[in-house]
């Protein structure tokens, strides 16, 4: 997929040069003239199943598929290497802002904030480095150090992320912007499966599975980061975990935890239509009981899907949760039990 955006940079103290554009999306934030962007799809299987960190065996497994006529010197696979190059290409950057790192095995490819807010590349091919004008577009992304990555074994990442999606197809690793300035390494491929996230270290990002009363609980974490007054809390159709905060007046912070990408942040100017209430009276075990027995409780059928809220009303003292199945509701008190009253 190719976007063509206006794009400003923000540097890592969230100063700006230019004018910001509005996100559409979580992920796209840096996206660059004529570059690649993550569009999430697909499915893959579950983290559990997966070694957190590269490994040797999976390093030894992408080697496996080795190019015979690939020489060592120009192969991202081989440990260390990637890292090294990455390393030159900031070095030729100048110390410019750097707001993007792109690499295969065969190509690396580091994007900084050049004159006038434009963005300009370096690439790093079979050995040499050579610049790229990257076109009149500005940039619209934070600033970071790409040595605060782990890229110490690109192949076994690549593995982790093969298993993950499902697919080893074209795979290309991509550190930028995520979302609000948060930055993570990606793993895609081409034609698309699953985006596959990575933190700093080279961990996946974990998938949850929200039939899991563990994994809302992990969600519910997320998404709170530490934050007691909600105005309120829910699960989408087993895809989200959603909870939305005051964060000054007349500003609702929706804070959306996927199951299967990083939180992300979305603002809008509302008062909230409800009482803020301490979230620690949400049980977890509690929401996992009502998706998965709602269904039956207002007779639909087990496949329909179930979203539910918690929130306190206006002028009550207690919180409550609807529950909704195929548009079909039942409100319960915080303990699950349907109650008659709104």
């Amino acid at each position: 997929m190719t976007t063509n955006r206006r794009l400003t940079w923000r540097s890592p103290a969230g100063g700006r040069a230019g004018q910001r554009v509005a996100r559409s999306a979580p992920g796209l934030a840096l996206v660059l003239v004529l570059s690649s962007c993550i569009v999430p799809s697909g499915g893959g299987p579950e983290l559990g199943t997966i070694s957190p960190t590269p490994s040797a065996s999976a390093s030894a497994t992408a080697s496996a598929t080795a190019t015979p006529s690939l020489p060592a010197a120009h192969d991202l696979y081989v440990p260390g290497l990637a890292a090294e190059v990455v390393g030159q290409l900031a070095e030729a950057a100048a110390g410019r802002p750097i707001v993007r790192v792109v690499l295969d095995r065969t190509m690396a490819r580091l994007t900084f904030v050049a004159e006038g807010d434009r963005p300009a590349s370096v690439v790093w091919q079979a050995g040499v480095i050579t610049p790229s004008d990257d076109g009149t577009d500005l940039v619209a992304a934070v600033a970071f150090d790409p040595a605060r990555f782990n890229l110490s074994d690109v192949a076994a990442l690549f593995s982790t992320a093969a298993e993950i999606s499902g697919s080893r197809e074209r795979q290309q690793l991509q550190i930028n912007e995520y979302d609000h300035g948060d930055v993570f390494m990606t793993v895609t491929t081409t034609p698309e499966s699953t985006t596959v996230f990575f933190d700093r270290e080279g961990s996946p990002i974990p998938r949850l599975d929200l039939s899991v009363d563990a994994d809302i609980a992990r969600g519910l974490a997320d998404v709170l980061n530490g934050r007691l007054l909600v105005v309120a809390v829910g699960i989408t159709e087993s895809e989200q975990v959603w909870a939305d905060l005051v964060t000054s007046p007349g500003v609702i912070e929706r804070r959306i935890r996927p199951a299967k990408m990083p939180m992300y942040l979305a603002q809008r100017r509302e008062e909230p239509n409800g009482e803020q209430f301490d979230v620690s009276v949400v049980d977890p075990a509690v929401l996992g009981n009502l998706l998965r027995s709602a269904a039956l409780m207002l007779e639909e059928d087990a496949d329909s899907p179930v979203s539910l809220q918690v929130s306190q009303p206006a002028g009550s003292t207690v919180a409550q949760i609807v529950v909704d199945v195929a548009g079909s509701e039942v409100v319960t008190d915080l303990m699950g039990v349907p109650v008659t009253d709104r």
